[in-house]
C-alpha cells in the first residue's frame, strides 16, 4: 500500500530537476511508477507493516459495531418494557456509539488520516531512493523529463522510451539481486449472459476472484481494478460486453501487454456456472487461449477461477 502522492512526489522531483538541463536531442520519457513500487522489495516491509495496522484498525471497528448491534438488539428486546427516560438514554447511548465509530473510520482512513500519515512516513526513505535511481536512469538517457504512465499523463509513447524495466534493474543491482519484471495484464468486466449470473452479480465476483489469484501468483501484474472500470466507464462500456477490437484499444493506453474478456453464466437445471475467458497479446493484437472452468453452484465459484487464473498463467508463459 503505497500512496499515490509520494510516486506523484517521485515524478514531479525528477522533472523539476531536470527541466533546466535541457538540450538539444533530449526526449520525453515515461515509466510505470505503480509497477516499479509494486515490484521493488523495499516496498513489502512496507505493506506488511501498513497491513498489521489496518487489520487492527478494522478488529477495532468490528468490536464497536458488535458493541452497537448489541445495544440495538437489546433495546428492541426491552423497548416495551423500559420507561421513556431509559429509552431515551439508551438511543442516546447507541447514538453516541455511532458517533465515535464513524469519527474513528474518518480518522483512520479519510485522506490525511492516520493511514495516509503512516504511509507517507514509511515510504518516503523508499520514495527518495526510486527518485534517485530514476533521475539517474533519466540522465543516462538523455531524457528531458519522465512522465508517469500509471497516472493516465501518457496516452500513446513509443516502448523506446519506457524506462520502468531499466530503473528496476538498477534497484535491483543496489540491492544486489536480479531485477524481476512482471508482465502486465488488464482483467476486463466478466460479463453475465443470463439473469441468474446478473441478478447474483457472478461476472463481478469472478473478475474480483481471478484478480485475486493472479496477483497473488506474482507471476503476472494485473492492471489495478479501479484504472480498468474508469478506462471502461471513460469508453461508455459500463452497461454492455467489452469486444476483441475496444477491449484491445483500451489495455494499450493503460500499457497492458496481456488482457482477458470473460463471460460468465449458470445452468438453472443443474446449478452449474461455466466461466469462459480469451486471452489476448495485446502487442501482438491476437488471441493467444481460450479457457473455461465449471464448478457446481457457487460455493466453487473462487476454486474454479484461481484454476482459471492458473492457466492464463501457463499460457502467457509460454509465450
Amino acid at each position: 500500500m503505497i500512496s499515490r502522492y509520494h510516486r506523484a512526489a517521485v515524478i514531479l522531483f525528477l522533472a523539476a530537476m531536470l527541466m533546466p538541463a535541457m538540450a538539444s536531442g533530449q526526449k520525453v520519457g515515461y515509466l510505470d511508477s505503480k509497477a516499479v513500487f509494486a515490484q521493488y522489495r523495499g516496498g513489502d516491509d512496507i505493506r506488511q507493516e501498513m497491513n498489521r495496522m489496518i487489520e487492527g484498525w478494522n478488529k477495532d471497528i468490528a468490536s464497536r459495531r458488535r458493541t452497537i448491534d448489541s445495544l440495538e438488539k437489546s433495546l428492541e428486546e426491552t423497548d416495551l418494557v423500559i420507561s421513556s427516560e431509559r429509552r431515551k438514554a439508551k438511543k442516546e447511548e447507541i447514538s453516541l456509539k455511532k458517533q465515535e465509530l464513524e469519527t474513528f473510520v474518518k480518522q483512520a482512513f479519510d485522506p490525511g488520516g492516520k493511514a495516509d500519515q503512516k504511509n507517507r512516513e514509511l515510504s518516503k526513505p523508499m520514495a527518495e531512493k526510486i527518485g534517485n535511481v530514476v533521475k539517474r536512469v533519466a540522465l543516462d538517457n538523455n531524457l528531458l523529463m519522465v512522465l508517469d504512465s500509471s497516472s493516465g499523463l501518457v496516452v500513446y509513447a513509443s516502448k523506446e522510451l519506457d524506462i520502468t524495466e531499466q530503473v528496476l534493474e538498477e534497484l535491483a543491482k543496489e540491492e544486489g539481486m536480479a531485477a524481476k519484471v512482471l508482465p502486465s495484464i488488464a482483467i476486463f468486466p466478466v460479463w453475465e449472459l443470463d439473469a441468474e449470473a446478473i441478478k447474483k452479480k457472478y461476472g463481478k465476483q469472478a473478475l474480483d476472484y481471478i484478480f485475486a489469484a493472479l496477483d497473488k501468483g506474482q507471476q503476472l501484474k494485473p492492471v489495478p481494478k479501479k484504472q480498468v472500470e474508469d478506462m471502461v466507464k471513460d469508453k461508455g462500456l459500463s452497461k454492455s460486453e467489452v469486444k476483441e477490437a475496444r477491449g484491445l484499444e483500451m489495455a494499450k493506453i493503460l500499457n497492458a501487454r496481456y488482457m482477458t474478456l470473460g463471460q460468465i453464466t449458470q445452468n438453472m437445471v443443474n446449478n452449474q456456472i461455466t466461466i469462459t475467458v480469451k486471452i489476448y497479446n495485446v502487442e501482438r493484437d491476437q488471441m493467444i487461449a481460450e479457457e473455461s472452468e465449471r464448478v457446481n453452484g457457487d460455493g466453487e465459484l473462487v476454486a474454479g477461477c484461481e484454476g482459471l487464473a492458473e492457466k492464463i498463467n501457463q499460457r502467457i508463459s509460454q509465450q
